[in-house]
């Protein structure tokens, strides 16, 4: 299962990534979310043939969302570079795909970057190409090697990256501020 949770709207890679599903065998692309772009995104898998390779759920329940997750293979976080606002965001479904410990394929945005490579926790694209995507996501789905760090690495990733931790540092900045 190829995973992408969160808003399906312009500039997620979310018609790349139904475009790559063309080029793997044996695998699922899941999209759970709802949004702008969703009746079109439907419309181009049913004309492109991929109904069996690609999923809608629709917006799931925090428990249902949290299961799905949970078995999935891969995690995307494929957003475009389409400004200040997607360049430097932290995404909160590569929290949740660290969380439960799943492998992610990121785009090659700053944040992002910094938290896969920091970790070793998963793939960097820097093409959004459905032909070099799809090379990505084989790799990360069936390099066995790579996912055996990965799921090691996303143990450690998985206890430090929380709001626990994050908490900690922001109560003592600002105790400087309230004393």
């Amino acid at each position: 299962i190829i995973l992408y949770q969160g808003a399906v709207n312009i500039g997620r890679g979310l018609e790349q990534a139904i475009l790559s599903m063309k080029f793997i065998d044996n695998a699922k692309l899941v999209i759970a979310g709802d949004g702008d772009i969703k009746p079109e995104l439907e419309k181009l898998v049913e004309k492109q043939n991929l109904k069996n390779k690609v999923e809608f759920t629709g917006r799931l329940p925090l428990e249902e969302l949290t299961e799905l997750t949970i078995k999935a293979d891969l995690g995307l976080s494929i957003e475009e570079d389409l400004g200040l606002n997607y360049r430097f965001a932290l995404t909160n479904k590569l929290f949740d795909y660290i969380q439960v410990q799943v492998p992610v394929l990121v785009t090659n945005l700053p944040g992002m970057v910094a938290i896969v490579n920091q970790y070793k926790i998963g793939e960097i694209t820097s093409s959004l190409e459905p032909e070099k995507l799809s090379e990505k996501i084989k790799d990360s789905l069936f390099n066995i090697e790579k996912r055996e760090t990965w799921q090691e690495n996303l143990k450690i990733a998985a206890k430090e990256l929380t709001w626990e931790n994050e908490e900690k540092v922001l109560v003592e900045i600002y105790s400087r501020f309230l004393d």
